[in-house]
């Protein structure tokens, strides 16, 4: 069929899951229409339409509709597809559900729910750009660099998902950058500041002239067990009894970790933050020391605990951290000081006085790359260029002669 002598070229075809042009029509005092062409997830093209009183609220219950309609179609994903449909089919996706820890997904959907949905989850796939995630990634960046982190890790694992669908051509989240927070030197304790801060610890605990129940030696002990393993304070709480051997040749097993769910609570999870911190280390003599004395204390509880709670539950690590905190605040020079400073300060003496990847296999790691830049207190050590700065003196040594 041709008009005025030209061919009439067909109508496109509409891809899987969108829509074509929407039309208002007035069909009413204070009532509109909207249509539009949709093709649905069996192929067929059809014509969907939506009322209201007015034009614009007419349309949008229309595209309400119609991303309904691709929601409800399950893991069918296209570019009219929303950030919060989309959320919700990631949610289910094996790659994370089988390669995450429960820790790990919890922290991901309060990323999702807190940040990531409120500033993009009425998006379509197909508007969400570059530009836009950049600049969501950026503004969050300011406040709070270690959320952004996590928001571009879902935001790429979710449109990874969209770009296998075929949903999208490219990864909009791929090439955003987020800043490069200033790099801060390693914060270590010498053998010589540990054994003050140490002393400090002990006259806190005996100190007197204060309210409340008489401090006990749970503070310094469990200081003593990090600098004498490298342990995180969640593994240092999570040790059971059966997992120290106070034999002939004293060792403990790392097995465990402890972890907070809001389903659960806080539980100990019975395997270590990766599969390389599974491991048995031998006990310097004044960690045995302190063993030793508790076990003797030691009442039995549930949770078998070498440090347990006042209930005999499993302690939080946030309160010890707090009770910590508020002892070293009143110690000189120490106020600034977080459980994690012994880990790097036991890292750095074992660098120092043996290899980097001993330091690496008693702190858990799997290599020392991780151990060398985020454990290890030193300053880079320059090439040796002596023999050619040498010539600089040369002339003044003929001088000498």
């Amino acid at each position: 069929m041709t008009v005025a002598g030209v061919a009439k070229m067909p109508r496109p075809r509409l891809e899987l899951g969108t829509w074509g042009k929407v039309t208002r029509t007035e069909i009413a005092e204070n009532k509109w229409r909207a249509r539009a062409r949709f093709r649905d997830f069996t192929g067929r093209t059809k014509q969907r339409e939506a009322y209201g009183d007015s034009g614009a609220k007419a349309e949008r219950n229309l595209l309400k509709t119609l991303r309904s309609e691709i929601e409800s179609a399950g893991d069918s994903i296209t570019g009219n597809t929303t950030v919060a449909a989309l959320s919700t089919i990631w949610k289910t996706d094996p790659d994370l559900t089988n390669n995450c820890s429960e820790q790990t997904i919890e922290r991901y959907a309060d990323s999702l729910e807190h940040h990531i949905l409120p500033a993009l989850g009425e998006y379509m796939l197909m508007e969400v750009t570059v530009s836009r995630v950049d600049q969501f990634l950026r503004t969050l960046s300011v406040s709070t660099p270690g959320l952004a982190k996590t928001a571009r890790t879902v935001l790429n694992a979710m449109f990874k998902l969209a770009v296998r669908h075929d949903a999208l051509r490219s990864n909009p989240v791929r090439d955003v950058r987020l800043p490069t927070p200033k790099k801060q030197p390693v914060q270590a304790l010498s053998v010589d500041e540990v054994g003050a801060l140490r002393e400090g610890l002990r006259k806190w605990q005996e100190g007197t002239g204060y309210r409340g129940p008489r401090r006990g030696s749970e503070l310094l002990d469990v200081v003593d067990v990090m600098l004498g393993t490298g342990l995180r304070i969640s593994e240092v709480l999570a040790l059971r009894w059966g997992d120290v051997d106070l034999g002939e040749h004293p060792t403990m097993t790392v097995s465990g970790t402890l972890v907070y769910l809001r389903k659960q609570g806080l539980f100990r999870q019975s395997h270590t933050k990766t599969s390389s911190g599974f491991r048995i280390l031998t006990l310097p003599a004044f960690v045995v020391e302190v063993l030793l004395r508790r076990s003797v204390a030691a009442i039995p509880t549930e949770t078998n605990a070498v440090f347990p709670s006042g209930k005999g539950t499993w302690k939080w690590p946030n309160n010890y951290r707090r009770s910590l905190r508020d002892a070293l605040k009143t110690m000189n020079d120490h106020g600034g000081i977080s459980p994690h400073v012994f880990r790097k300060s036991v890292a750095t003496l074992i660098d120092a006085e043996a290899t980097l990847e001993a330091a690496a296999a008693v702190l858990g790691h799997s290599g020392t790359a991780v151990t060398s830049k985020h454990y290890v207190a030193k300053a880079a050590a320059a090439p040796d260029m002596s023999a050619i700065l040498d010539r600089f003196g040369q002339n003044r040594n003929e001088k000498d002669e």
